[in-house]
């Protein structure tokens, strides 16, 4: 994985990211032919790790599985049980603000009728309907931001598409990689034609491209990502990019792009000048992968989404819906869980700024600032401490008001030294990461 470096961003990015940093929270969506066989092929596990969207190449491992038996896959795929405003009202419950689609993983399948390729949703499949289109309509009704992931360097359906870097995926044999003369024949006809295609009929808030190494680079270099850039600022110009474009290859690094995107499931462990995100799963795999049960507690996504949020962040959690076009039960109960803390403590979380303070053992602070001039601090207590007093460190103003934040019980405090002490109801309930409110006044 790749370590994300951050400048600081122009005017004209931070105006078209405001809503990005405002929702603090979204759902990513991996769907497509990989969620028929969930990570299993012919009755064996798939290698190398449990990254269900990747079977193609992990399947029948080492070998990965021949290009004919996937593109098979397609005469199968009838999502009859899909209904995308049940997933957005789901996505819309849980306090989500915006949503990420696959609409063409690395496997080359498109989830949308695409002119450019007949290896798509309508013309390959007995489903015979435009996935992206319903997902937007659904997502207008609900008032939900619309993105699109798009693979725009591997393509393994594509005769000159990206294929896996032998670092990176041991396959045997070996995959060839397309000369620069065959990259550019993709590059034109597929990559950046669909790209054009999705936003002439989606209108899409963001894009979410998808490298994550120095090896894409030969290919995504700075002229094509240029080219790929250019095209979106101008027909769309408020659509966001986001920095797995490939920016570790562009003399400008992400200063040309509107969003970071970290590493799967990584944080940075300090606030960054520049809008982010992480793309965070439920479990291991992003898509539906029947063997992989290590399902993530709420409290523990919710720890994590906080100490994004504090430090300027924003959290993507991944569902990977099953073949039949539904979200697996798991995947509900904790988007319904999330609903129900959103409904408690969504003030603290959407729009809401970094932590001033230093770090905190008990767990996250946000913050706000007010137009007469005082501060909101947000306490979220993620780890709290085992006594009935916390202690807020490096803040020695003593607030004008303390409360719980779901409940308005008042909070009793005190100054010591340069430290606030807070008592902690024994009332409230520690294991659903409560939030505290202190009011300092300007």
């Amino acid at each position: 994985m790749f370590a994300q470096s951050s400048t600081s961003p122009t005017a004209e990015s931070s105006n078209r990211a405001a809503w990005f940093t405002h929702d603090r929270f979204g759902m990513m969506i991996h769907f497509g032919l990989y969620s028929i066989p969930a990570g299993i092929w012919k009755g064996e596990p798939m290698g190398r790790n449990w990254y269900a969207e990747w079977i193609q190449v992990q399947g029948n491992w080492p070998q990965g599985i021949p290009a004919f038996e996937y593109r098979a896959l397609a005469e199968s795929f009838n999502p009859v049980d899909f209904d995308a405003r049940e997933w957005i009202s789901e996505l819309a419950g849980a306090g989500m603000g915006y949503i990420v689609v696959t609409s063409k993983h690395h496997d080359g399948f498109a989830l949308w009728p695409s002119k450019v390729s007949d290896y798509n949703v309508v013309d390959a499949t007995p489903f015979k309907r435009d996935i992206i289109g319903e997902i937007k309509a659904a997502c207008d009704e609900f008032d939900i931001k619309f993105g699109l992931y798009y693979s725009h360097w591997l393509d393994w359906d594509h005769p000159y598409g990206g294929r896996p870097h032998e670092d990176e995926c041991h396959s045997e044999p070996r995959w060839a990689q397309p000369s620069q003369d065959q990259f550019e024949v993709y590059w034109q006809e597929k990559s950046l034609a669909q790209v054009r295609e999705l936003i002439e009929a989606y209108d899409p808030k963001l894009f979410w491209f998808d490298t994550w190494s120095s090896n894409s680079t030969p290919f995504i270099n700075e002229r094509r990502m240029d080219e790929l850039i250019g095209m979106i600022r101008t027909m769309s110009p408020n659509c966001l990019i986001n920095s797995r474009i490939g920016t570790w290859g562009h003399s400008k690094g992400t200063s040309v792009i509107d969003y970071l995107s970290m590493g799967d499931n990584q944080f940075p462990d300090e606030t960054l000048a520049q809008p982010w995100e992480t793309a965070v799963t439920m479990r291991h795999s992003y898509g539906d992968n029947q063997l992989d049960f290590n399902w993530k507690s709420t409290r523990a996504m919710l720890a994590q989404l906080t100490a994004s949020a504090s430090r300027g962040g924003n959290y993507t959690l991944n569902c990977g819906p099953k073949a039949s076009g539904t979200l697996s039960r798991p995947e509900v109960r904790r988007l319904r869980e999330f609903g129900a803390w959103f409904s408690a403590n969504g003030e603290a979380i959407y729009g809401a700024c970094p932590n001033p303070l230093p770090a905190q053992s008990w767990g996250e602070i946000t913050s706000r600032k007010l137009d007469a001039g005082a501060t909101l601090l947000y306490l979220h207590l993620t780890r709290p401490p085992s006594t009935d007093t916390l202690t807020v460190a490096g803040l020695a103003t003593a607030p004008s008001v303390a409360y719980v934040l779901e409940t308005g019980q008042p909070l009793i405090t005190r100054v010591t030294g340069d430290t606030i002490e807070v008592d902690i109801p024994a009332e409230v309930d520690r294991d659903i990461i409560p939030v505290f409110v202190l009011r300092l006044p300007g």
